[in-house]
């Protein structure tokens, strides 16, 4: 038998646990957004996780007044968490995958609502777990072989009109649509910073490339359609295919002149810093080739030319030998609308009964549901969004010169992808 002494201290014990479990969120709120300290006891850590470190200061207000936050990170001793509806990849890191617990009843792949996965992701998160690169290698070798049949991936350099494809392929209801995921930027930043040339010869991040594909689409009855983030995903183009043999890779391009002019109505007075500091996140062989281009004269908006011919400069080179990377326009989008859409849902492998489903994309524009698009569109009214013609020159002679890229100097359209 217990004595009274063994079961009053029992009860007591048993009501600090209670009680700290009822204290524990309203102790939560008020201490754990100072908490920087990083327990070494058990699975669960707290630690300040920042989503935004690798394009910070690129993006400062790219999630409108999130730039980090502070959650529970749980190293996960059972993988098979990974398989719930509410928990997906959110980005990769040089040791680990990131995923993110989400909020009940919030539909992530809703175009509609959620123009940009990395917005919805960021907030409606509620947990972030961790995992190791080796743990989750493990993980998905013990599920059936897949060669990424089910995915169609859109490369592109921005403000081509990619966003509105994205949309259009919504529309269809016959793909979960990933506009711009953070787990493809965050794959392809680490890529980018390594200080050699990435290549079809850089196989050892083949598995990382599948390994972050198959989580960001883990349903191999499902289609999936990526739209990537612009211009600093273009380290995944000869590598790509190697590490999903059956993934459909698509382009899209718009004329050089009308992209610099939308950047910079989008960017406005940022568009100097964004094309300048947006240079470091390139890999390091246009990093270098800027180092040995770079002027003081009109810099932020050469530098911003100079990343949309590094994707465009990226995709030629790929497609030296490759035919099956499909290319498509704005300019075509806007002018044979029909034309170009019948085209794209055979790319996609979709029929042409989608036909009207896609083009309803066109009545409204995509993006405005978006905080990004919303906060830079807000401050960016009655800035001048011209390029000088000297300007213009110096980037069509540097683009002929250096890159091999012929731009017209009328229609400012690449005279080597039309």
């Amino acid at each position: 038998m217990f004595s009274f002494e063994e079961i009053r201290v029992f009860m007591a014990s048993c009501y600090f646990i209670v009680g700290c479990r009822i204290l524990q969120p309203i102790l939560s709120f008020f201490f754990e957004p100072w908490t920087l300290k990083t327990s070494e006891s058990g699975s669960l850590k707290l630690k300040s996780f920042d989503i935004l470190a690798d394009i910070k200061p690129f993006y400062e207000s790219r999630v409108r007044g999130k730039k980090s936050f502070l959650l529970k990170f749980s190293g996960m001793k059972n993988l098979s968490y990974l398989d719930r509806e509410d928990v997906t990849l959110y980005t990769v890191s040089e040791e680990e995958f990131v995923f993110v617990r989400t909020k009940a009843g919030v539909d992530l792949y809703n175009v509609d609502q959620y123009p940009f996965l990395y917005e919805i992701q960021h907030s409606a998160a509620v947990e972030v777990f961790t995992a190791p690169h080796s743990a989750v290698l493990r993980y998905l070798r013990r599920k059936p072989a897949r060669d990424g049949r089910n995915i169609s991936y859109l490369h592109n350099h921005g403000r081509c009109g990619s966003t509105l494809i994205a949309n259009m392929m919504y529309k269809t209801k016959q793909f979960i649509v990933q506009s711009e995921p953070n787990s493809i930027m965050g794959l392809a930043l680490m890529i980018n910073r390594k200080d050699h040339v990435i290549s079809r010869r850089s196989v050892q991040y083949l598995d990382l490339i599948r390994a972050t594909f198959l989580l960001s689409c883990p349903d191999p009855n499902k289609k999936y359609f990526i739209k990537a983030f612009p211009c600093f995903t273009l380290s995944l183009l000869p590598l790509l295919k190697q590490a999903l043999p059956g993934i459909r890779e698509l382009f899209n391009h718009r004329a050089l002149l009308p992209t610099i002019v939308s950047f910079k109505k989008l960017f406005d007075h940022n568009f100097t810093k964004v094309g300048t500091e947006g240079i470091c996140l390139l890999p390091v062989n246009y990093r270098n080739l800027w180092k040995k281009i770079r002027t003081d004269h009109e810099e932020g908006e050469k530098a911003g030319a100079f990343q949309i011919l590094a994707q465009v400069h990226a995709f030629l080179q790929e497609t030296q030998d490759r035919d099956d990377i499909k290319t498509f326009s704005y300019e075509c989008l806007m002018e044979k609308k029909e034309e170009f859409t019948m085209r794209l849902l055979k790319e996609v492998g979709i029929g042409e009964e989608y036909l009207h489903e896609a083009l309803s994309a066109l009545e409204k524009h995509s993006q405005t549901k978006s905080e990004t698009f919303q906060m830079l569109t807000s401050i960016s009214r009655g800035i001048d969004s011209s390029v000088s013609h000297g300007c213009m020159e110096w980037i069509r002679t540097f683009a002929y010169e250096e890159l091999g890229i012929d731009i017209d100097s009328k229609t400012g359209h690449y005279s080597t992808l039309m």
